[in-house]
């Protein structure tokens, strides 16, 4: 057989040989199958020191690696990066900055907030081409952090909604929004990804897990104007977790809480506030609806605009679920369409029905029957009469709670 035949054999055999030899010490326990498997050390304060010294290094290869050796590092470069900023040459300060960019567009939440923090903190107290380069960051990496927060809270389970004013039309209370209701799945500490929904103005809770904190984080998101707070164990202490955010609501709403205390304080604070409802509000052990020194409170420090009629709601919260009309604001009292979901429509009424009775009571117009209904609390039944047609049809309806809506 001649060389050059055997060769090519040779260098097969010598290559299955070391592809061997590793999986068969890893079996006999001397050493692991791969490196991978064996666990990582963090870096050494010394070490992270000296790759922060390489960052303006004049061999590109050397600062490229200690860049990336810092970018694994993670949150345990963070203040040495921060203070290096602040000392070290303009090429190093960018690089160090370009690392705590990579940190705060990360996955892990503690790293994300205190590299933001500091990327705030170098274009707040450095000047010129630092200062200018950490802005130009922020508001660049804002959109990847705003698209990763939706990601994230959409599979938590928060619900998001969008709305658009309608060309031509006045401005309506209605805006993007967002639920958080029992279909919420993430912890307190996910709610922090809130603060990246700039474009979100409408926050809606409904759920029994709600604790103060909650509240802190969504007190960070820039442009909340109006919210809904329903059922769950919120009281007053909660509540002021809300007051960076409370002077520029416009459009607020309470259902179904036990508050000790007076709500006025808090009211007081919503200097631009339209429109509010209070439903099926307990204050002190005694229903709102009753409590005519708390409701007077309130109307003291609420703007000229919450107190006018219609603007500022307080019922006992028994929820019919229709919407309806009346000519001119007399009768008849014209169903329009009903909640599929209320009392209303499982007792058969539907739109187009125009309703004539209740407990006995002629109705006169849809306003009317709001006044008919706004002391009925959630669980009354009300016999209610209403025609279809030719078809006269009596019902007995069990009013329920009102729902999240989007409409303020």
């Amino acid at each position: 057989m001649t060389v050059r035949r055997i060769l090519p054999l040779l260098v097969c055999l010598a290559w299955g040989l070391f592809l061997l030899v590793p999986s068969v010490q890893a079996a006999d326990g001397d050493q692991p199958a791969t490196d991978a498997a064996a666990p990582t050390t963090p870096p050494t304060a010394a070490e992270i020191q000296a790759w922060i010294d390489q960052l303006d290094s004049d061999k590109f290869l050397l600062r490229e690696n200690a860049t990336q050796k810092l970018i694994e590092a993670k949150d345990t470069a963070i203040e040495p990066l921060t203070d290096a900023v602040r000392t070290g040459s303009l090429e190093k300060a960018f690089r160090c900055i370009h690392v705590l960019r990579a940190f705060a567009i990360g996955d892990d939440i503690a790293t994300e907030r205190a590299a933001t923090a500091k990327l705030a903190l170098i274009a707040a107290t450095q000047h010129d081409r630092v200062s200018a380069y950490a802005t130009d960051v922020l508001k660049k990496i804002q959109p990847v952090q705003r698209e990763r927060a939706i990601r994230i809270l959409s599979g938590l389970g928060v619900k998001f909604s969008t709305y658009s004013q309608p060309q031509g039309f006045q401005a309506s209370l209605q805006e993007p929004g967002i639920v958080i209701d029992d279909s919420y799945q993430g912890t307190v500490d996910d709610l922090y990804y809130l603060q990246h929904l700039n474009f979100i103005g409408d926050v809606q809770i409904s759920n029994d897990k709600v604790t103060a904190d909650w509240f802190a984080h969504i007190a960070k998101m820039p442009n909340v104007r109006l919210m809904t707070i329903k059922d769950g164990p919120v009281d007053l202490e909660m509540l002021r977790e809300l007051d960076p955010l409370l002077p520029r609501m416009i459009g607020f709403r309470l259902y179904y809480l036990d508050i000790k205390g007076s709500l006025a304080p808090l009211f007081s604070k919503m200097i631009n506030l339209q429109r509010a409802e209070l439903f099926g509000m307990v204050v002190d052990g005694k229903e709102l609806f009753l409590n005519e020194a708390e409701q007077e409170r309130i109307m003291r420090v609420v703007p000229d605009i919450t107190r006018q009629v219609d603007n500022f709601k307080i019922r006992s919260g028994g929820f019919l679920g229709v919407h309806g009309s009346s000519s001119g604001g007399n009768g008849p009292c014209v169903i329009q369409n009903v909640n599929q979901d209320s009392g209303a429509y499982k007792a058969g009424l539907r739109g187009g029905d125009t309703m004539v009775e209740v407990d006995g009571e002629k109705v006169d117009s849809f306003t009317h029957l709001i006044q008919l209904l706004k002391d009925k609390k959630v669980g009354d039944r009300v016999e209610m009469i209403a025609v279809r047609g030719s078809e006269t049809k009596k019902l007995d309806v069990t009013l329920g709670k009102w729902p999240l809506r989007p409409e303020y």
